[in-house]
């Protein structure tokens, strides 16, 4: 079984979170605030965090998944940044009857190889720094991560490995590859900042317009950091879209 923190109480209304490529504890400044109401679910995806000795591969990471929700015996709300707002689109194409919902915050669903290599290249150059004590502190003060989840972030920054963040890079998640997702019935929001890539934006939009029940939204200031930079917002759009799914 996938290793995975758990907050809040055992509330029928549970939340899985899918981190991005580079911090576990990303959604950080979401765990008390949705404790309060929902369960939260925070796995460890294949090569990071406390699952940094397994490499990183998409169909390993979407099984462990996968195996983590059955294991709940209920369905969950998906929500993903990043890698891990990618991996929401084949989780919810092919495993629908696992999820009453999902929010995936900056996809990167629509790219090509020119653009994977640059984004490879850019974070093999930033190795040394990520892998820094010092900087990996300040990069957790920036996330807005407590005294215990900086310490963790520096551990998992140190032990994580390069092969696995490239894979999770390159990691074969295109919106084209999905055309079931036309047919996906379940209500989605789809978000970015305006600042992000344009890649990252037309995969937002393109979720959008493929499916009548996926809405989208851009948020002016936002660059790959809503959920710590945005958090207030983002937790209120959380609520909300929760509640019209149990309202419905």
């Amino acid at each position: 079984m996938i290793y995975y923190e758990k907050y809040g109480g055992s509330f029928d209304r549970t939340i899985v979170f899918l981190h991005n490529e580079t911090a576990v504890h990303c959604f950080s400044k979401q765990y008390d605030y949705l404790a309060r109401n929902y369960c939260v679910i925070v796995p460890h995806l294949p090569g990071f965090g406390r699952n940094a000795s397994n490499m990183f591969s998409t169909e390993q990471a979407i099984n462990e998944v996968v195996e983590l929700i059955e294991s709940l015996g209920k369905k969950v709300t998906l929500i993903g940044f990043g890698l891990g707002a990618s991996l929401c689109l084949p989780l919810i194409c092919r495993h629908g009857e696992l999820f009453n919902g999902s929010i995936m915050i900056s996809p990167w669903l629509i790219k090509d190889m020119e653009s994977i290599e640059r984004a490879m290249k850019a974070q093999a150059d930033k190795e040394k720094v990520i892998k820094n004590k010092l900087l990996s502190g300040i990069s957790g003060l920036a996330m807005g991560l407590d005294k215990d989840e900086r310490k963790a972030h520096g551990e998992f920054c140190k032990n994580i490995n390069m092969n696995s963040l490239m894979a999770a890079i390159d990691n074969g998640i295109r919106y084209e590859d999905y055309p079931e997702y036309t047919d996906i019935k379940m209500p989605m929001l789809a978000l970015c900042g305006l600042k992000e890539d344009i890649e990252v934006r037309k995969s937002v939009r393109t979720l959008s317009m493929q499916n009548i029940n996926c809405a989208y939204e851009m948020w002016d200031g936002a660059v790959q950091n809503i959920p710590y930079k945005f958090d207030k917002r983002l937790n209120k759009a959380i609520d909300d879209f929760i509640e019209k799914i149990y309202t419905k």
